[in-house]
């Protein structure tokens, strides 16, 4: 699998707020057990969990879109806070491979353990059928993550399987539940609630009436049988009972759907220890007058539709074809030749590449039950019956409908197999979620005056890229929709609307409408380079590896990684600062029983605390760094270095075992930091010694400003103005509309540079493949946000980079960096003349500079005049 950077920044924050939460419940742990051992003092004991969301938020981790939102706190059955993230990440992002990722981290972070119980809650029948496929086989990448977190001691289970608690405590269970079972209005009546023969070790035996009523005064929410005749009640040997005692973490897939009150009441009564939540569509509940208040979801991270598309694993741009036609076979036909051009394109793919990939076209019809084919509206038949007359042969052909599902068929299971003969998809709507094939490339909707919402549904069904990478061949990296008797309006708008539902809004500047006869593009459109500026040709400087063999673009993998001294990471200083006096996790037992003076009376004795047993593995923690030192020898010896330096300050097997969870954390904490401090060094060395470099050359390794940039927003839309409002003047690109701009500080700086007299032009640099960026020492590129250049009288022409962030983000880690690095390559830069024969040249007239800095929002009004325009 591919390292994506949107991923490794989702798992990042994950991190940091694992961190944060730890530190936060360590803290209110510690205020717990002074309030109990001095209840005079009336201690409020805080939310771990809030304080820990607003340590996040003071630090700028949480995304900037919801700011405005406040956290929205969770209480299990018994009413002790339940952490709960939420990842925002667009359909066909990798969901569970984040999710996945995250429960590595929560076990080993946060839980200090790599056994436990994991439910993973989906929303229907394909998701679940897809998600039970990946984490069953052993070959597939997602429960190979599983096995190294729990070192091979995984157990895939279903609701009805037995379960017994020596599972839990020898291995990770991973237990997946479908809403709907999770989900009734009359619990006594669901099966996870019922008396089961196959649920054993979690409960006393039915004759100990007085270890049943301690298990539930401990745990009041526990179902049992109560008697009027009887004293004593019996706990229900129940699944759902069993996860209330065991305190599941739960991965809810498609989180939104799971915010009405009987969803979230019955999500919560499962006592969850942690609730990671993932959906492309976040969704906040109102409060209800007088009965609930509102509930939001905890955002804490928000990938965009941008990032997915950066990476190569979605086809964009989407071509729409709006035929308005009264026969719907002309629409079916332009959809085959649309499929047949994109075979011919895949076949010579093949052989130059040896990738395989078969194009698929998915048909959205009318009607596709077996009484319902009236020669009026057109049905699954109908399309099937012009397709085999046009050349297809039958087998070519699948109907996915609710009583017909050719998929099923043996051949037709694996849709990305060479051997599979599928080329056209015909449904009315069964395919909207959870369904998942690559191959689809182009939808011909026959049915979009009828039933717009489920052609809105299935845009997302042929918007992921085959392997998740790019082709290179424009064809097979774009998709296509071919809608019959539509107005264009309408149907953009639904695809719009579809690209929202999926988590991909950011991208409806890409959804491309073209004219039926010319082919031509509408709605998204190119802006050209002003007048004066189109023949100019404007090159950047990149940050550069120079051998005496190659010039090319620094690879961060390649050139700064691979130079690391592993050998100098130093535990010791971590080995000293792990206190051995921290709190170790506790349970509280209590015993309930008869008084020695009979009758009914009840006593309760406190039988003190009970210290889960931990060990500590070192293997364990060499799995947990390993994505962050990449030679396991030497993360082993890393790993031995901290334990040695641990025990010769005390630290015997029990001390290990009950401080495991605090180790791991510190140490990842403590080597990213080094690696990081590491890879400036040889970073900085490389640049004194010349091998990176930050040159204007005379030569093609520059980047090269483009001609045409790419607006969304319609011709009509307001345009950028000065305050005067007079029309913008010296933007590089022009037209320029106030919409192109993320907020109102960055409109008013390109108003404020656009007035200078001594700017040439400007323009607003946005993060996306193909603009401009700077590799430094981490992996993460900077894409600056503002680019201009000044011309002076002496001849001298500067270039000016700049990078803004907002003031909340002062002294963040990330802004410190991107500093740092800006300040490097603005100090190494100098212009070289190079003669090389055969390469694009740089014609230079006169000197030119390039400086690169960062500006807070708040700073800009000072700092622009005074060093950069003078």
């Amino acid at each position: 699998m591919r390292d994506l950077e949107y991923q490794t920044k989702v798992l990042r924050s994950f991190e940091a707020y694992l961190s944060e939460l730890s530190a936060q419940k360590k803290r209110a742990d510690g205020i717990a057990e002074v309030a109990k051992t001095q209840p005079d003092l009336n201690l409020p004991v805080p939310d771990f969990t809030g304080e820990a969301w607003s340590g996040l938020k003071a630090k700028g981790v949480l995304p900037a879109s919801r700011s405005d939102i406040p956290f929205s706190p969770r209480i299990d059955g018994v009413g002790r806070p339940v952490p709960n993230a939420c990842f925002k990440v667009p359909t066909g992002g990798g969901k569970t491979y984040l999710a996945v990722g995250a429960l590595s981290r929560l076990f080993g972070t946060y839980l200090g353990k790599n056994v436990g119980f994991v439910l993973w809650i989906v929303p229907n029948e394909a998701i679940y059928t897809q998600t039970k496929k990946q984490l069953t086989d052993r070959e597939h990448p997602y429960r190979q993550m599983l096995d190294r977190a729990a070192a091979g001691r995984v157990k895939i289970l279903e609701k009805e399987d037995p379960l017994d608690a020596r599972d839990i405590e020898s291995n990770l269970c991973v237990m997946l539940l479908m809403l709907q079972s999770a989900n009734r209005d009359t619990k006594d009546s669901l099966r996870m609630f019922r008396d089961r023969g196959n649920i054993r070790g979690f409960f006393p035996p039915e004759t100990d009436g007085e270890a049943h009523r301690a298990l539930l005064d401990a745990i009041p929410n526990l179902a049992a049988y109560s008697d009027a005749e009887s004293f004593w009640p019996v706990i229900k040997d129940s699944l759902g009972n069993a996860l209330r005692i065991v305190r599941p973490v739960v991965v809810m897939d498609e989180g939104h759907r799971a915010v009405s009150d009987l969803a979230f009441r019955t999500l919560y009564d499962f006592n969850p220890c942690f609730v990671l939540e993932l959906t492309a569509t976040p969704k906040d509940r109102k409060a209800k007058e007088r009965t609930a208040p509102p509930i939001y979801a905890n955002l804490l991270v928000d990938v965009m539709g941008a990032d997915l598309d950066r990476e190569g694993m979605i086809k964009m741009p989407l071509n729409v074809f709006v035929k308005n036609e009264e026969d719907w076979r002309s629409t079916l036909q332009q959809a085959k030749e649309k499929l047949e051009e994109l075979a011919s394109a895949a076949e010579r793919l093949r052989a130059d590449r040896d990738r395989y990939i078969r194009p698929i076209l998915l048909v959205q019809v009318e009607r596709t039950g077996k009484d319902q084919r009236d020669g009026h509206h057109i049905h699954a038949e109908d399309a099937k019956d012009w397709l085999v007359r046009a050349g297809f042969d039958e087998r070519q052909i699948a109907i996915k409908t609710a009583e017909t599902n050719d998929l099923t068929a043996p051949e037709n299971i694996d849709l990305l197999s060479p051997l599979c003969p599928v080329r056209v998809i015909i449904t009315k709507q069964a395919l909207q979620e959870g369904w998942d094939c690559p191959f689809a490339y182009v939808l011909c909707v026959l049915a979009a005056s009828t039933n717009l919402s489920a052609m809105t549904q299935l845009v997302g069904r042929i918007l992921r890229q085959p392997q998740a990478e790019k082709t290179g061949v424009a064809a097979l990296d774009e998709c296509y929709v071919f809608c019959h008797h539509m107005e264009t309006s309408s149907v953009v708008a639904g695809i719009k609307q579809g690209l929202e539902d999926d988590g991909m809004g950011d991208l409806v500047k890409y959804v491309v409408a073209r004219d039926e006869k010319t082919g031509k593009k509408s709605g998204a459109r190119k802006v050209a380079r002003r007048e004066k500026f189109r023949d100019t040709e404007i090159y950047f400087p990149l940050v550069l590896n120079v051998s005496e063999a190659d010039i090319r673009p620094l690879d961060y993998e390649q050139d700064v990684v691979f130079g690391i001294d592993w050998n100098k990471l130093d535990v010791a200083a971590l080995a000293a600062s792990i206190p051995a006096n921290a709190q170790v996790p506790e349970t509280q037992m209590k015993r309930i029983r008869l008084s020695d003076a009979g009758g009914e009376r009840i006593v309760s004795e406190d039988t003190g605390h009970i210290a889960e047993a931990q060990s500590f593995d070192p293997v364990y923690l060499v799995r947990m760094v390993s994505d962050i030192v990449p030679n396991p020898w030497t993360a082993r010896e890393i790993v031995g270095n901290l334990e040695k330096a641990l025990r010769k300050r005390g630290f015997d097997n029990a001390m290990l075992g009950a401080q495991s969870g605090l180790i791991v954390g510190q140490l990842r904490a403590e080597l990213l930091k080094q690696r990081d401090d590491l890879a400036e060094t040889v970073f900085r060395a490389a640049v004194e010694a010349g091998r990176i470099q930050f040159h204007l050359r005379t030569d093609e390794n520059n980047w090269r400003m483009p001609h045409f940039i790419e607006t969304e927003q319609p011709e009509n839309a307001r345009t950028l103005r000065r305050k005067n409002d007079n029309p913008i003047e010296r933007s590089l690109f022009a037209p320029i509309y106030e919409a192109d701009f993320s907020s109102q500080d960055e409109r008013d700086i390109a108003v404020y540079l656009d007035g200078e007299a001594a700017l040439k032009w400007w323009h607003r640099n946005v993060a996306r493949a193909g603009q401009y960026s700077l590799q430094g020492w981490r992996k993460d590129k900077v894409y600056p946000d503002l680019l201009f250049a000044l011309q002076r009288g002496d001849d001298i022409q500067r270039l000016v980079v700049l990078e803004m962030k907002g003031e909340h983000l002062s002294g963040n880690p990330d802004t410190e960096y991107k500093k740092s690095l800006l300040k490097l390559v603005a100090e190494s830069y100098q212009f070289e003349q190079v003669t090389s024969a055969g390469k694009l040249e740089l014609v230079q007239k006169g000197k030119t500079t390039v400086e690169c800095d960062l500006v807070l929002m708040t700073d800009w009004q000072r700092r622009l005049p005074g060093e950069f325009l003078t």
